[in-house]
C-alpha cells in the first residue's frame, strides 16, 4: 500500500475483522503517559456504564466510543513496515495505534480490508502534520486537539516492585495494560519501563505524572497542569 487510506465509515464492522490477525500491538497514547502491549482481538460488543454508547472487545479489553470516533485509516509508519490501523478520536487525535506484524496471514487480510474498506486516498504528509504513526513519547500533537480535563491517566505499582500498570480513559476510548518489568531507563524526565522480549511497554513523562512508591498517584488533565504549575510557581517563590 503506497499511500495511507481512510476506511469507511463502519466501524463496528472494520473492528470485527480484527479478530482474525495473528497477535498484534496496540498503542495507546495519552499526553504524560502511553504505552504498547501484544494482544488479540474477538468481538466489539455494547458496554454499558456512560452516558454515550460504549463497544468492548473483551480479548484486547479496549474500549471504544463509535461516536468519538471519527476516522480510521489504514497508514504506514515507515518503510519496510506493515500499515497500521490509526484511529482519529474527535477533540483528541490519533489516540489508537493498531499494529499487525508483517506475516503472510497479516498481509493477507490487510489487502482484504483495503479492498473492502477502503473509502478515499490521503496524503501522508498530512496524517504525519496530525500525530499518525507517532511514538509512545511524542504528545503535542495531543497538548493542542485533546479538551483539557477529560483524560484520566494512572498509573500503578513501580519496577521495583516487580509489577506495573497503567490506564488511560478519555470520552472516546479506555485502555489498559498490567506487565511485570524486566528494564527501565531514564532520559531527563522520562521513564522507558519494558517487559521482558521489549514488546510491552510503558513510557511517562515525570514532569506530568508522578509514580508513588507505594500508592496510586492520580490526576485528570486539568490537574495535571494545574500540579505543574504550582511546582513552578513555588521554585520562583522560593529563589
Amino acid at each position: 500500500m503506497d499511500q495511507p487510506l481512510r476506511l469507511k465509515n463502519c466501524h463496528e464492522a472494520l473492528l470485527n475483522q480484527f479478530l482474525h490477525f495473528d497477535p498484534m500491538h496496540l498503542v495507546v497514547r495519552s499526553r504524560g503517559l502511553s504505552f504498547v502491549r501484544e494482544t488479540n482481538f474477538g468481538v466489539f460488543t455494547s458496554k454499558r456504564g456512560r452516558s454515550s454508547r460504549m463497544i468492548r472487545d473483551g480479548e484486547s479489553g479496549l474500549v471504544l466510543c463509535p461516536e468519538r470516533l471519527e476516522s480510521v485509516y489504514l497508514f504506514s509508519p515507515g518503510a519496510n513496515r506493515p500499515p497500521a490501523f490509526e484511529f482519529d478520536f474527535a477533540d483528541y487525535g490519533f489516540g489508537i495505534s493498531i499494529q499487525p506484524r508483517e506475516t503472510p496471514r497479516n498481509l493477507e487480510i490487510l489487502a482484504r480490508i483495503a479492498s473492502l474498506f477502503g473509502d478515499a486516498v490521503v496524503p501522508a504528509s498530512d496524517l504525519i502534520a496530525r500525530g499518525a504513526g507517532s511514538w509512545l513519547d511524542e504528545w503535542g500533537h495531543l497538548e493542542q486537539s485533546a479538551s483539557e480535563g477529560s483524560t484520566d491517566a494512572r498509573v500503578s505499582g513501580t519496577a521495583a516492585e516487580g509489577k506495573i500498570a497503567a490506564q488511560i480513559v478519555t470520552p472516546g476510548f479506555e485502555a489498559e495494560i498490567a506487565m511485570r518489568p524486566a528494564f527501565e531507563d531514564r532520559d531527563g524526565q522520562i521513564r522507558r519501563i519494558a517487559a521482558a522480549g521489549g514488546c510491552d511497554a510503558i513510557v511517562i513523562d515525570a514532569d506530568v505524572l508522578v509514580i508513588g512508591d507505594s500508592r496510586v498517584d492520580q490526576w485528570d488533565g486539568r490537574q495535571l497542569l494545574k500540579r505543574r504549575a504550582e511546582q513552578l510557581r513555588s521554585e520562583v517563590t522560593t529563589r
